[in-house]
Parts: structure tokens; sequence; C-alpha cells
């Protein structure tokens, strides 16, 4: 039986590190330079999209190389920070669900989603609307971590990530960080399947 999952509205409350600008431009300068070993065109060229803008410190730094960046993101008050501390005539902060964007189809060149699968209630409808709003050749910058690793990001918690869900609900409430483990990571066959079977899904609506 498939577990049902809400949406996880107010991670950045959560997670301190959304608003670390040192940690998350680091973060920035490896997008780019991956992104710009895969064009043959200039970044300034193209219009992007960031799934899981957060904070927006990302795509501040982003929009210096890109001729559009939108930045979505479901948590209200991360994305209420965004547009306070972050203005350029190129970047645009939307509260945004990653299972429903609101963008036409075909509309961006880039899509930004890093350390965003294991938040969402539904991955595989979010990877389709990854392949729905990019255009032919474009690309999405997908960063993602595996099920099986010694410790688990967001709790800081030894293989709460790889052992069953039951067991990991009551880990993390019995370490008393959380009443119950949200995220969900999958392994490297997993994550395999996830983008294929989007992919191929995708091609056949086309």
């Amino acid at each position: 039986m498939t577990e049902h999952r809400e949406y996880q509205y107010n991670f950045s409350s959560l997670s301190p590190t959304m608003y670390d600008i040192a940690g998350r431009e680091r973060k920035a300068v490896t997008m780019i330079a991956v992104l710009e070993d895969y064009f043959d065109v200039s970044l300034s060229q193209l219009h992007a999209l960031d799934i899981g803008a957060s904070t927006g410190i990302i795509d501040s730094y982003l929009a210096n190389f890109f001729s559009s960046l939108v930045g979505i993101d479901i948590d209200s008050n991360a994305i209420n920070s965004a547009k306070e501390n972050f203005h350029k005539s190129n970047l645009c902060f939307r509260v945004g669900d990653a299972q429903h964007i609101d963008l036409p189809d075909e509309s961006v060149d880039v899509v930004i989603c890093s350390q965003v699968y294991e938040h969402v209630p539904d991955a595989a409808a979010m990877v389709d609307e990854i392949f729905r709003v990019l255009r032919p050749g474009g690309i999405c910058y997908f960063a993602a971590s595996n099920r099986i690793m010694w410790n688990e990001p967001h709790y800081n918690l030894p293989l709460l990530s790889a052992i069953p869900r039951s067991l990991a609900h009551w880990y993390i409430r019995l370490s008393g960080k959380a009443k119950h483990y949200h995220e969900l990571h999958f392994s490297y066959w997993g994550l395999s399947r996830l983008v294929k079977n989007s992919q191929s899904c995708s091609h056949q609506g086309a």
C-alpha cells in the first residue's frame, strides 16, 4: 500500500540552512558550472525555472546568468522572504506547486530541481510536469539524494532514510526531532525508474 503524504508547507522554518547564504550560493556555483558545460549557447539566452526556490538565495545568484528566472515553492513564508530580499528585473518568485506548475507547455529551457523530490507528495507527478514545461533541447538539473546513505541530512540521524518507513517514523519521534518522517528518498534504481517512466509517459502524450 502506498503511503499518503501531505504537502510540506513550512520546510524553511524547519531547516536553517535555507537561510545560509554562503552554503546556498556554493550550490548555485555548481549549478552554473554544470549548465554552462552542457549548453553550446550562453545561458544569458535561456529562460529558467527553479522548483523549490525556498528563500531565493540560489535564484538570486542564478539570475545573474539567465535571461529570466522564475522560482516557485509551496512554502509561502520562504517565498515572501525571497520577494523581500532579492529584487532583479529578470527574477520572479511565486508560491507554486511542483506537481501543477503554472507555466505553459515547452516554456523554459532549464529546470532546476535540487533536493526536492523527497519532499513532494508525488515525485512522479512533479517529474511529469518538468518534462511538460521543458522546451525541446532543454535540460533539468536534477540533484537527488540516494535512500541508501549513512546519515540522513535533514535530521542528522544515521540510517533514517534506509530503514523501513514504520521504523523511521518511530525513530524520528524517539529522537524528538519530528512527529513523523515526511521525506521519502528513493534508491538509485528507484530514481532511475522515476525519470525513465515519466519521460516515457511524456513522450507518449506528445
